[in-house]
C-alpha cells in the first residue's frame, strides 16, 4: 500500500521529509507529492502486536519514499488488486446454513404437495457477509 504524503504541508514536510533521500530538491515544490509504502495494522490478523511489528518492518525494509512531481502517476503497487481480492476471498469462511421448512412430513425431509411451504435458515447462518 501506498501512502501519499503532501509536499505541501510544512508541518508534514518537516516531520518526514528530512529524513528522504533527496527532499532538499524538492522542500520549495508545494505540487508534487511524497509516496511512502504503508503497512495498516487494521489489516493484521495476528494475536500479538509484536508479530505485527516484525513483519511490518521486514516488508518495509527496502522501501524507500519516492517523490513524484505534479501530474505523474502514483507508484504502482507492490501487490496488485486481483491478488489481493483472490486473497481475501480465500481468507473468508461463510457459516453453511441450516434450512427447516414448514409443513414437513415425518423425518424423511419431504414437505406436502399443493401447500405453502415456509423455508428459513437457522443455526450459525450470518444475515451479512462482508
Amino acid at each position: 500500500m501506498a501512502e501519499m504524503i503532501e509536499g505541501s504541508d510544512p508541518d508534514l514536510a518537516e516531520g518526514f521529509g528530512r529524513t528522504f533521500v533527496g527532499y532538499e530538491q524538492y522542500a520549495d515544490d508545494a505540487d508534487g507529492h511524497w509516496y511512502r509504502a504503508t503497512c495498516d495494522y487494521r489489516y493484521f490478523l495476528g494475536d500479538d502486536p509484536r508479530d505485527y511489528n516484525h513483519y511490518a518492518r521486514e516488508w518495509l525494509e527496502g522501501k524507500t519514499p519516492v517523490y513524484l512531481p505534479d501530474g505523474q502517476a502514483p507508484p504502482e503497487p507492490a501487490i496488485d488488486g486481483a491478488t489481493l481480492a483472490q486473497a481475501a476471498w480465500d481468507s473468508v469462511t461463510i457459516p453453511t446454513a441450516t434450512i427447516s421448512y414448514n409443513p414437513m412430513y415425518g423425518g424423511v425431509g419431504a414437505t406436502f404437495v399443493g401447500m405453502d411451504t415456509w423455508v428459513w435458515a437457522t443455526g450459525d447462518t450470518p444475515k451479512e457477509v462482508t
